[in-house]
C-alpha cells in the first residue's frame, strides 16, 4: 500500500509541476502593469483627455465601418505612461488582453500612444502582417504621426494614422473569417451516430441487458439506414466504415463499463467537453484553460488526499516520528516563506512547496518502516482508478509585428 501511495504521490507531483509550468505563459497575457483599469470595449479609448468628443466619435465611426467592410478590428488607445515597461511589451500584452481581431483570423491592429513617455507603437496581428508590414507601420509613424505630435497636433497625427491604416486594410487580401459553425456533412453525422450507437450497444451487451444476436441485427439495420442517408457515389464504402465505427465504439465503452469509476469519469469528461463546445458558439471559450484548470484541481486534490493517507498511516505507526516529520515539514514551510519574501503571497506560495516536502518526508520514511506490511497491502491492492463585443473578436494573437517610434 505504501509503495503504491509513494508512486502515486510522485506521479501527481510531476503532473502538478507540469500544470504550473504550462499555466505560467498564460499569466503573461494579463493586462500590462501600470494601465489604469478600464473596460476594453471601445474602438477609441483616451485616458489622457487629449482628444475631443467630436474627434473620438469620428474615429469610432470610421473604425466601425472598416470592421463592417473587412472584419478587421483597429483600436486606438492613449495612456499617460507604460509604467516603466517598454512600449513593445506593453502593447503586445495589451493586444492579447484586448483580443483584437477575429478569433480565427487575428486581423487586429492596436495604435498605442504613451503621451508622457513620448512613445508610440503600432501593434499588428498575425493575420495582417502581410498587409501592414513593419516597414509600412514604421513609415506611418515617422512620416505622419511623430511630425504632428512634435507640433502638439495629437488629434491630427492619430487621425492621419487611422486613415493610413484604413487604406491599407481596405486594400489587403484578408483571409475569410470563420463564421458560424457550419452544419455537419451527412458523412460526419453518419459516422458520429454509428459510434454513439456502438457505444450504447457495447454497454448494454457488457451489462447483459442485450443479447449479442439482437445487437448484431440492430447494427446491420442501422448500417443500411445510415448508408442510404449518406447517399452519393461513395455510399458502398460506408458499408465497411460504419460497422467498423460501431465496433470501435462498442469495444471501447463495453470495456470501460467493466471499470465503473473509469466509465463514469470518461462519460462525465465527454459531457463536459460537449458543454464547452456548445458554450463556445455563444462566448469565447479557451479550451486549454477550461480543461487544464479542472484537471489541475483534481490532481492537487488527489495529491493532498494521498498526503493525508500517508500521514494517517505514519500517526498509527509512531506518533513520535510523526511529530518529528511534521516539524521538518513546518521547517521547510518557514524556510520557503522567508526565501520567497513576497509578503502574504510568498507564504501562500510556500504552502505547496512544504506540501511536496511533506510527501517526500512521510512517503520515504513510511515506506522504510512499513515494509513488513507493504507485502500484504500490495497483494490486496492488486484487485482494485464568437465574438464577445464590438471591439473584441476573440483574436489577440500578435507576434510582435509592427513598429515603434518616439517624438
Amino acid at each position: 500500500m505504501m509503495l503504491w501511495l509513494r508512486r502515486s504521490a510522485l506521479s501527481l507531483l510531476a503532473l502538478v509541476v507540469a500544470s504550473l509550468l504550462i499555466s505560467l505563459p498564460a499569466q503573461a497575457d494579463t493586462a500590462p502593469p501600470g494601465l489604469v483599469p478600464v473596460a476594453l470595449d471601445q474602438r477609441v479609448i483616451d485616458l489622457t483627455n487629449t482628444l475631443d468628443t467630436a474627434t473620438t466619435t469620428r474615429m469610432k465611426d470610421q473604425l466601425a465601418a472598416l470592421e463592417q467592410r473587412k472584419g478587421a478590428q483597429v483600436a486606438v488607445l492613449l495612456v499617460p505612461s507604460t509604467g516603466g515597461a517598454s512600449i513593445e511589451a506593453f502593447a503586445n500584452q495589451l493586444f492579447r488582453a484586448w483580443k483584437l481581431g477575429r478569433k480565427d483570423v487575428n486581423d487586429g491592429i492596436l495604435l498605442l500612444v504613451a503621451k508622457d513617455d513620448r512613445k508610440v507603437r503600432i501593434e499588428v496581428g498575425y493575420g495582417l502582417e502581410g498587409t501592414v508590414t513593419d516597414l509600412l507601420a514604421h513609415r506611418i509613424i515617422e512620416e505622419h504621426i511623430t511630425p504632428a505630435f512634435r507640433q502638439g497636433d495629437y488629434a491630427g497625427g492619430i487621425q492621419q494614422a487611422v486613415d493610413d491604416l484604413t487604406v491599407l486594410v481596405d486594400g489587403g487580401d484578408l483571409p475569410v473569417a470563420a463564421g458560424p459553425v457550419p452544419g455537419l456533412r451527412p458523412e460526419a453525422i453518419a459516422v458520429l451516430l454509428a459510434f454513439v450507437f456502438g457505444a450504447v450497444v457495447g454497454v448494454l451487451v457488457a451489462a447483459r441487458k442485450l443479447h449479442w444476436r439482437r445487437a448484431l441485427i440492430a447494427a446491420l439495420a442501422l448500417t443500411a439506414l445510415l448508408a442510404m442517408f449518406v447517399g452519393g457515389r461513395e455510399w458502398p464504402v460506408y458499408l465497411l466504415i460504419l460497422p467498423l465505427t460501431q465496433l470501435i465504439g462498442g469495444a471501447t465503452f463495453g470495456a470501460l463499463w467493466r471499470v465503473r469509476t473509469l466509465f463514469y469519469g470518461v462519460l462525465g469528461l465527454l459531457v463536459y467537453i460537449v458543454g464547452l463546445a456548445v458554450a463556445d458558439r455563444y462566448v469565447d471559450v479557451n479550451f486549454i484553460h477550461w480543461l487544464a484548470i479542472p484537471l489541475a484541481g483534481l490532481v492537487v486534490l488527489g495529491l493532498y488526499l494521498v498526503l493525508f493517507v500517508i500521514m494517517k498511516d505514519a500517526w498509527k505507526k509512531s506518533r513520535t516520528f510523526f511529530i518529528i516529520r511534521l516539524l521538518a515539514a513546518l521547517a521547510v514551510y518557514v524556510a520557503a516563506g522567508l526565501l520567497i519574501d513576497h509578503g502574504r503571497q510568498g507564504w501562500l506560495l510556500a504552502l505547496p512547496i512544504a506540501s511536496f516536502a511533506a510527501l517526500i518526508i512521510y512517503a520515504k520514511t513510511g515506506s522504510g518502516s512499513g515494509s513488513g506490511s507493504g507485502g500484504r497491502s500490495s497483494s490486496s491492492s492488486s484487485s482494485s482508478r464568437s465574438s464577445s463585443s464590438s471591439s473584441s473578436g476573440g483574436g489577440g494573437s500578435s507576434g510582435g509585428g509592427g513598429a515603434s517610434g518616439s517624438w
